[in-house]
């Protein structure tokens, strides 16, 4: 079996069928990203004031920021890690059980959701790999899209894994480009 795997997004090749699935957890990474640099921030910050009010500085020293920083601090590195147990738990869900998966049935040759509702003809398909504007065009994302619908189904730093992803959806017979 096939994998490519990348940010949440897994394509996952069977024998008659292709996968593909969005485990939704791309957004939660950035938003741990950003949450946990303001909450090492925030305690670097307390620590500096800390140790600027205990010295023999001549400054006078906010006690309502000394308090802020490292309750901000706290409460930033808590989310994260509440965060973070969101983002294990779908990392690590089966993969029957992530909703809203797409699957390029190689035989029937169409593309259905899991609940086996058919939306459209492999033939009316299209894989185009697109510039993610959200990164400043650091990562690449490949985009299904048939008449009526679209979906990100693959998100990678750089264009190796999205080209490679695209040549491989060609092979299958899929218009991929």
């Amino acid at each position: 079996m096939q994998r490519f795997s990348t940010n949440g997004y897994e394509v996952i090749v069977g024998e008659s069928e292709i996968s593909f699935l969005d485990r939704k957890t791309w957004g939660l990474s950035v938003l741990m990203i950003i949450l946990g640099c303001c909450g090492v921030l925030l305690a670097f910050l307390s620590a500096l004031w800390f140790v600027a009010g205990v010295s023999d500085t001549k400054m006078e020293f906010s006690e309502t920021l000394g308090v802020a920083f490292p309750v901000g601090a706290v409460v930033l590195l808590v989310g994260v890690w509440i965060i973070s147990r969101t983002y294990r738990a779908r990392r690590t869900r089966p993969i029957e059980e992530i909703p809203d998966t797409l699957i390029l049935d190689r035989l029937t040759q169409v593309l259905r959701n899991r609940t086996g509702d058919i939306l459209i003809q492999m033939a009316d398909v299209k894989a185009r790999m697109h510039i993610d504007w959200w990164t400043r065009g650091a990562m690449r994302i490949v985009v299904l899209s048939w008449p009526g619908g679209r979906r990100t189904i693959y998100r990678a730093l750089g264009r190796r894994g999205s080209l490679e992803l695209l040549a491989f959806l060609n092979e299958q017979g899929l218009d991929a480009q």
